[in-house]
């Protein structure tokens, strides 16, 4: 049974060891004031190698959420569900949300690194804390899809131990759509 997310309680805003950058990041569940930036990250490139140093890390604020994914407008309303930031100097870095996939099972959305930051562990620590809140709120398995065109996503998940469990094409894509799983608690491998 899957619990309600005001009634889960796990530590979510926890700086971790520095990296190679030399910047803490705390991985904690999102505030409204977060959504503009929210809306520009989720926005941001993220096919192919996007990783950019050079990109700024201030995020310019989006004046309303992106017509691609309209949920974002009010993420509190995920069902059965959470959205996660990260953030670095007051700086949203990363973003992931979960939801209700059904049979005990959440699944991973809007999964996004900030350019700048990609390649740092921050991805690492947010898939982690999704995982985590997925057990807080009853789940027993994630889900999750990434497409061929993102060779690196898919690079990522697999290394997480995320396994494909099938995949889907459709005429009008130029990529094969891969469907992954990965079961939670104790058997759980990171």
């Amino acid at each position: 049974m899957v619990r309600n997310r005001n009634t889960a309680n796990i530590r979510l805003s926890q700086a971790g060891p520095p990296t190679t950058m030399g910047f803490m990041v705390t991985i904690r569940g999102h505030r409204r004031s977060d959504l503009p930036q929210v809306w520009t990250l989720a926005t941001m490139p993220h096919i192919g190698a996007t990783a950019d140093p050079s990109a700024p890390l201030p995020l310019p604020a989006a004046a309303e959420p992106p017509t691609a994914f309209p949920v974002l407008a009010d993420p509190d309303a995920l069902p059965g569900g959470d959205l996660l930031v990260g953030e670095i100097d007051g700086h949203i870095v990363a973003m992931g949300g979960l939801w209700d996939h059904g049979q005990g099972r959440a699944e991973i959305v809007f999964v996004r690194v900030h350019p700048a930051t990609r390649r740092r562990g921050i991805g690492r620590r947010l898939m982690t804390a999704l995982e985590e809140r997925a057990l807080a709120l009853g789940y027993d398995e994630v889900v999750l899809n990434t497409a061929t065109n993102q060779p690196e996503a898919v690079a990522f998940y697999r290394a997480l131990g995320y396994k494909g469990v099938r995949t889907e094409t459709r005429p009008e894509w130029h990529w094969t759509l891969i469907h992954f799983e990965k079961p939670l608690g104790a058997s759980d491998s990171r």
